[in-house]
């Protein structure tokens, strides 16, 4: 009985093992793997999408974009602006231009205002806008806080600006910065600027637009710039020092980017300012430190060798201390941004529209003077979230008014009294705030509920992982869509190529067209690459700007529909056979996706261009063979190269 009994388990073992060899048999032909062509076809299909990519622009609020929705009647125009009963009077009131004598409208920025430094710019405000800034990298700018604006009193220093003598051409302005946010003390700094830049853009300024109607300038005084030559001496402006920032010092430790071979030094030899709009305190010019009194020195030094004789320093104009009140009336962008707003029109208190799609306007406009003036991006993107916060907020009082306590004691109050109703309604409520603990817990929850959700419907939990990163130094597509950008905003395209010391600081006044070209990219590759070679049917992302880089990227949680290698595999885990699971994995990638990182026998002799990134070239122009660039790349992407950013820990004997 016992020998009966034992043959009968063998042979259901047999059976039960002959059932899993089956399982799994079944499994690897359930499988579905596309030929060689068939990926190339993908591959193909995919970079001609994004090559037929280009910019739409429209004849009436001239934006222009990757995505703007052109009239299906009018193709000139979009189709908002195709809604408009009265085109004309939109352009003439809510767009930023200006007119001259004849009543002839100008839609470009008059030449007076297009060569002015940041220092200069500063100097014309009748607003002078405080945005405190951090430099994250390679020119890329953050920002830490809140904006805020005060009145800046012009007309003491358009007094005094006439009765220089013609034949200065440097000027300095003293003025007092502080070197901390929230700081009692400042210190002095000297700015050089050119003095005809600035009576020149003042007195447009004084004639086309109305903010300036009561700036008094003697043009008695002025007569001897007729007939001028304006010498510029090199370097005309200097630096602000930075404002210091809690994110200055935790950026290292993030995400570091690329190594440097990867990357471009950009940041050139210009005006550059990392804080934007000084408070003066009443200092005088004998606190001047150090390194200003080293600057005035080789100011006056350069000053004599041109046979300008004297030292002539003015002070900063006045700049009041209580903050502007941006419900009235006030056009703050239009007194904060003269070089912007040329004519005084198309500050938001212009536009008869929401005011999200005021600042649509201006960030896609077609001459781009608006996303290459870092200043007025921040302070607009600020001024438009608490503006459009504080609306919501009113909604909030005025429907939870019933049961909000009246002051912080009696909040107190009701919280010890075991009563949250009013900050239930609080917590709800900030759900809507983008950026708040309430409105990223709402997100966390909602990616709980998508995985859960698919998991109870059989699709199974997400499979993929996976970060898309931006090359935008080195995509060719990306590189196309900025010439044709600036081809737009009536620019020169020879500096913009892969390669060019211009490329970067192109690609941070446009980053615009880099978002807007990711985002289709990414919308395009999982059309293609995702749903035809991953299989991918259901996905969650989430794009996000890299705390150390500044770029765009985007994080996606994906569930594929062909499940028979994690099936197979999960199969392998539970006999704990981990050989046959990776020896599984590793032919699943190969024949689905061509992945593999086995070197040929001429790998080592394989040369590598240093200058040719791999992102540059496109799938469809490789100049070699598919298996030659496939070694090729792999050497260039997979072969170790010890660097500072290098985590191998290092042994004795190379210390």
């Amino acid at each position: 009985m016992d020998a009966d009994a034992a043959k009968m388990r063998k042979s259901r073992m047999c059976a039960k093992q002959r059932a899993v060899q089956r399982k799994r048999e079944k499994l690897v032909a359930q499988q579905v793997f596309l030929d060689h062509d068939g990926r190339d076809d993908v591959i193909k299909r995919f970079e001609q999408a994004t090559k037929d990519l280009y910019h739409e622009w429209c004849e009436c609020c001239l934006m222009a974009s990757l995505n703007l929705k052109m009239s299906s009647t009018n193709l000139s125009v979009c189709q908002r602006c195709d809604r408009l009963q009265n085109k004309e009077k939109f352009k003439r009131t809510c767009l930023p231009v200006w007119t001259d004598g004849d009543d002839t409208v100008h839609f470009e920025l008059p030449e007076q205002l297009t060569d002015l430094s940041v220092t200069e710019k500063a100097l014309i405000q009748l607003i002078s806008p405080l945005v405190p800034l951090h430099h994250i990298k390679s020119g890329l700018m953050g920002m830490s806080g809140h904006t805020c604006s005060f009145e800046q009193d012009l007309q003491g220093f358009v007094c005094e600006l006439p009765r220089l003598p013609g034949d200065v051409t440097i000027i300095q302005v003293l003025a007092h910065i502080r070197s901390e946010i929230g700081s009692e003390t400042t210190t002095p700094h000297l700015f050089r600027v050119r003095k005809r830049n600035v009576e020149q853009a003042l007195i447009f300024l004084k004639k086309h637009n109305p903010e300036y109607a009561d700036i008094k300038i003697n043009m008695d005084n002025m007569s001897w710039m007729h007939g001028e030559e304006e010498t510029v001496m090199d370097g005309t402006s200097f630096f602000s020092p930075a404002i210091q920032t809690t994110v200055d010092a935790t950026v290292e430790e993030h995400d570091l980017g690329p190594v440097p071979r990867e990357t471009m030094e950009i940041r050139e030899a210009s005006e550059y300012v990392e804080a934007f709009g000084f408070i003066d305190d009443g200092c005088t010019i004998n606190n001047m430190s150090e390194e200003d009194k080293e600057i005035n020195n080789k100011i006056q030094r350069q000053l004599k060798e041109q046979n300008k004789f004297g030292e002539y320093v003015m002070d900063w104009p006045s700049i009041e201390h209580t903050p502007v009140k941006e419900w009235g009336t006030t056009k703050v962008f239009a007194r904060a941004f003269p070089w912007l707003f040329p004519g005084g029109i198309g500050d938001v208190k212009d536009f008869d529209g929401d005011i999200s799609d005021w600042g649509k306007l201006l960030t896609y406009y077609k001459d781009g003077r608006f996303v290459k003036d870092t200043h007025f991006c921040f302070f607009a993107l600020n001024y438009i979230v608490r503006h459009r916060n504080n609306s919501a907020g009113h909604w909030f009082v005025t429907k939870y008014a019933h049961g909000m306590p009246d002051t912080l004691e009696e909040l107190q109050e009701q919280i010890r009294n075991g009563d949250y109703r009013y900050i239930n309604h609080l917590n709800f409520y900030n759900k809507r705030i983008r950026g708040s603990n309430p409105y990223w817990r709402q997100e966390k929850s909602k990616l709980y509920t998508w995985i859960n959700y698919h998991i109870k419907e059989g699709n199974g939990a997400p499979m993929f992982f996976i970060t898309l990163s931006c090359a935008e130094h080195y995509w060719p597509d990306i590189i196309h869509l900025l010439k044709e950008r600036m081809m737009l905003a009536g620019e020169d395209t020879s500096t913009c190529y892969v390669g060019s010391p211009k490329l970067g600081k192109i690609i941070n006044e446009y980053a615009i067209v880099v978002q807007e070209y990711f985002e289709r990219r990414v919308e395009i590759w999982m059309k293609t690459v995702g749903k035809e070679m991953l299989g991918i049917a259901h996905y969650w992302m989430r794009f996000e700007f890299a705390p150390g880089r500044g770029q765009i990227h985007v994080h996606l949680l994906a569930i594929s529909s062909d499940q028979a290698i994690y099936k197979l595999c999960h199969t392998y885990a539970k006999d704990g056979n981990e050989s046959k699971r990776a020896s599984a994995m590793a032919d699943w990638a190969e024949k689905k996706f061509g992945l593999t990182a086995m070197a040929t026998d001429e790998f080592d002799s394989i040369e590598i261009a240093p200058d040719e990134h791999p992102a540059s070239i496109r799938y469809t122009d490789i100049r070699t063979s598919k298996e030659y660039d496939k070694q090729s790349l792999i050497k260039k992407v997979q072969w170790h190269d010890c660097s500072k950013f290098c985590l191998k820990m290092k042994n004795k004997s190379s210390k």
